[in-house]
């Protein structure tokens, strides 16, 4: 779990606490004060979160039934949050969760750097070197060693590498293949079609289909370099991959969506709050929701 939805989570149990106790001032509690010493981040997002408690209580009801509709709001809002998290994979070798990219070595020396909200498992044996892609995308550092061939195999097929860097990446109905330097062979789920893929190629493949074409790619993918490069890119397909990055819910009214908007610049992975307000005022959109957890960008009337 990143940092950030654990100190969201620790927040939202304070809240259930004080709730559940009835207690009007929460800063009396020394336990509470003292995690909100520990960092300058507690008091904020428990702030927030606090904000959204409330205002989601109505104020003519009841105070008991205020209480109750508050908690399902921010129950709702941890699940938004949840759903994304990588609890469901847990069993994996190696994980990252929503927002983090994450590099680890491997026994052999290899490297692979998890994109957002991915899982691999790793197995090596005597005569292979094996990943298997459960979710989300990974980039590939390989070390060459022609007796133990390096393969990463996903629901649609697999990709061997031939060479050294490259990256796979696991769609909902397809696998996608990008080859930066040397050679990698991909082969389609049930062994039918196959295919040496050279640099700056890129395919496409399911269980029984193939399709190959040229990619200008840069040295490396721009999330490993934890931003996001976009180049006269339409608002939402910016929001689209931003979104992977982000904890919460962004979503996009139909009239900025149809406004033709583009946006060309680069945005930070690691702080989708930072980049929501950057691509904000450079396009002069309002931001409205409940930020972080569910953002609504529109265009300002």
């Amino acid at each position: 779990m990143s940092q950030m939805n654990a100190i969201r989570e620790q927040a939202a149990e304070w809240l259930i606490h004080f709730d559940t106790e009835g207690q009007a001032d929460p800063a009396v509690d020394p336990a509470f004060r003292e995690w909100l010493a520990q960092d300058p981040r507690h008091r904020r997002v428990f702030e927030q979160m606090q904000r959204l408690w409330t205002g989601a209580a109505p104020a003519t009801s009841p105070s008991h039934l205020g209480r109750a509709l508050g908690a399902m709001g921010l129950c709702l809002l941890i699940a938004v949050v949840g759903l994304q998290l990588p609890w469901q994979y847990w069993q994996a070798d190696y994980r990252s969760a929503v927002g983090e990219v994450t590099t680890v070595e491997l026994p052999d020396g290899s490297e692979i750097t998890l994109n957002t909200n991915s899982a691999i498992d790793v197995d090596f044996g005597e005569d292979r070197r094996q990943i298997d892609l459960i979710r989300g995308e990974v980039l590939l550092n390989v070390k060459t060693d022609p007796d133990h061939p390096f393969t990463v195999t996903t629901r649609d097929g697999s990709a061997e590498a031939l060479g050294t860097l490259y990256s796979v990446r696991r769609n909902d109905d397809h696998s996608l293949v990008t080859v930066y330097e040397s050679r990698v062979r991909v082969t389609t789920g049930n062994g039918r079609e196959s295919q040496v893929l050279e640099a700056g190629q890129r395919a496409r493949l399911d269980d029984t289909t193939l399709h190959s074409g040229s990619a200008a790619l840069r040295s490396t993918p721009d999330w490993s370099r934890e931003q996001l490069i976009f180049n006269g890119a339409a608002i939402a397909d910016v929001v689209s991959r931003l979104d992977e990055y982000h904890a919460g819910k962004l979503m996009l009214s139909d009239e900025l969506v149809s406004s033709g908007k583009r946006f060309t610049g680069a945005l930070p992975t690691r702080d989708t709050e930072a980049a929501i307000s950057l691509l904000a005022g450079s396009l002069g959109l309002e931001v409205r929701g409940f930020p972080p957890y569910v953002v609504y960008l529109d265009i300002t009337h």
